[in-house]
């Protein structure tokens, strides 16, 4: 039985696993904004408190106080009553409490678009990759992330993707496009040349030097990409902020369904062992 001098102790330490996953969401953010997270300006603060439309207002709350728990924690200056904080909170608490929109998904002609203004280099190689096995693999923001090179094996007619998600490995064909922008297989054979890995994740960060690095995108990395391209392809900015990593996975099964795919094939497809995981996918169809 608690007593009751355990549950303080026990909603503490929720809170602290909290503020601690809340200031590892804010460092990974900075980090893909090329800014420090410690001192962070207050433009730093707004434009990420702007970046957390998905999320409920005690989060946005939350992780707001997060940051600056850390900087008192480390003797710096912090002041949350700054104009620019200010705006950008009671903004994103506005926008919170309105009736959500439903998702956006990525459709093909976006998914075209995006890729053909994949054009600046490794990073472009790189999102193109990201984006064309996204969609094509139907893959989750958890599958795209820890898709390893050992996983993927290229054949004349399509890319072959083992998807490891726990004690099952599924292998899944991307095939092969006529169209080079939207060709998988083409896709990876040019992000191959320049990453120069043979093992290890496939989709990987880059610096500031266009290096490639060692370490594997996050899934709030692949949101981060998927939006930039999209605003670069002229996406509007309202469905912009409504599209997530998981955007490439819908889109696909929601052109699946348009086209008339059978729903038992669909759900092997992409992984889903109940076919009433796919209802949510109808209704963004219906809705379109």
């Amino acid at each position: 039985m608690t007593t009751p001098q355990e549950a303080p102790s026990r909603a503490a330490t929720a809170t602290l696993r909290a503020y601690r996953a809340d200031w590892v969401h804010f460092t990974q953010w900075c980090a893909e904004q090329a800014i420090a997270p410690i001192p962070v300006t207050p433009e730093g603060v707004a434009a990420y408190l702007r970046s957390l439309g998905t999320f409920a207002p005690a989060t946005i709350r939350r992780r707001l106080a997060a940051i600056g728990k850390m900087h008192r924690f480390n003797g710096l200056a912090w002041d949350v009553t700054h104009p620019l904080i200010r705006a950008a909170l009671a903004e994103m608490l506005e926008q919170a409490s309105r009736p959500a929109l439903p998702p956006a998904v990525v459709t093909p002609a976006m998914l075209g678009a995006m890729s053909a203004h994949c054009t600046d280099g490794v990073r472009g190689l790189r999102d193109r990759c990201l984006l064309l096995f996204g969609f094509a693999g139907a893959l989750r923001r958890s599958e795209l992330v820890g898709l390893q090179v050992e996983d993927v094996r290229l054949t004349p007619e399509a890319v072959m993707l083992t998807v490891r998600d726990g004690h099952e490995a599924p292998t899944i064909a991307l095939p092969v496009a006529q169209e080079r922008e939207i060709c998988p297989a083409a896709a990876f054979t040019a992000w191959q040349q320049v990453a120069h890995r043979q093992t290890g994740p496939v989709f990987r960060a880059i610096s500031k030097g266009e290096r490639v690095g060692g370490r594997a995108l996050t899934p709030y990395a692949v949101t981060r990409i998927l939006q930039r391209r999209a605003l670069m392809a002229e996406v509007p900015p309202a469905t912009v902020a409504r599209l997530s990593a998981h955007a490439l996975r819908a889109g696909f099964i929601v052109e699946a369904l348009r086209h008339g795919m059978d729903p038992a094939a669909l759900g092997q497809r992409t992984r889903y062992r109940d076919p009433r995981a796919l209802r949510p996918y109808a209704d963004l169809l219906a809705h379109d």
